[in-house]
């Protein structure tokens, strides 16, 4: 059994990939725990596997797995068939199909916020990590919460909407626990870093427009359940997007980075 994931649609892989510079994601929160000496390395929730492809282009002596609860997610990547270097593999983040002290580096990129039991998928990410291996835990703090001015009739749908999504498991605050989470699997050496991660000052533009339009029709069954009906979940994401369009309006959320060694 895989994780729940909220956001099933055969057009995520393509939303995951678009929104991000993979190479340039590993250069800022993966270079400083890999080296020549990295053999192994994990990538939990890894989605279509680009940030583990960028992974590899970094490392390509270094065996990289790309791991997610999705077999047409993953195999929707880029970088070709599994090789020797680069392999795709489907299961529980929970459970991970890994022998103890198997990975140099495990890491993890906006996957937790989705999983219900993030302790349980956290200590599974440290018990495959070889001893002195690091753990990189990413995710992010305050996404659709945090939004300056909030109109009473916005505020009381979002709130509807999160309230039902916490029952899937979702949490839009994940990022704050990750130290908390880190320290419980054993983690040792916790570095914390905390940066902007949705930064929407005034009109949003409409490449970032149009991102949050598909994630929002992505997320459209789960928005409608949460309100009632397909009519109030077309009035949420209009009421949002025409939020995102205001000029007087600030929207933000931030990302934290956990990063944790295996005694």
């Amino acid at each position: 059994m895989s994780v729940p994931y909220l956001m099933e649609d055969r057009r995520e892989a393509g939303r995951l990939m678009a929104k991000v510079d993979a190479d340039r994601w590993v250069r800022e929160h993966l270079a400083p725990v890999l080296g020549p000496d990295t053999a192994a390395v994990l990538d939990v929730g890894a989605g279509p596997g680009h940030i583990a492809e960028a992974v590899h282009r970094s490392l390509p002596t270094a065996q990289v797995v790309a791991f997610d609860g999705n077999p047409e997610r993953l195999a929707a990547g880029t970088g070709g068939p599994d090789g020797a270097a680069l392999v795709r593999r489907c299961g529980d983040a929970r459970q991970l199909p890994f022998e103890d002290d198997t990975f140099d580096v495990v890491y993890t990129r906006l996957m937790l916020q989705y999983v219900a039991e993030r302790d349980r998928a956290v200590a599974e990410m440290a018990r495959v990590t070889k001893p002195g291996g690091a753990v990189v835990l990413f995710d992010l703090d305050g996404q659709l919460v945090w939004h300056d001015p909030l109109g009473p009739e916005l505020r009381t749908t979002l709130e509807s909407v999160l309230a039902a999504l916490s029952a899937t498991g979702f949490d839009p605050h994940t990022g704050r626990s990750l130290y908390r989470l880190a320290r419980r699997a054993g983690l040792t050496h916790l570095q914390v870093q905390v940066t902007p991660y949705h930064l929407i000052a005034g009109r949003v533009n409409p490449t970032e427009r149009e991102q949050w339009r598909l994630k929002l029709d992505i997320a459209h069954p789960a928005i409608a359940q949460a309100l009632g009906s397909a009519d109030h979940a077309d009035q949420a994401v209009e009421a949002f997007l025409a939020h995102l369009d205001d000029e007087d309006t600030l929207t933000y959320s931030v990302a934290f980075t956990v990063t944790g060694h295996r005694p």
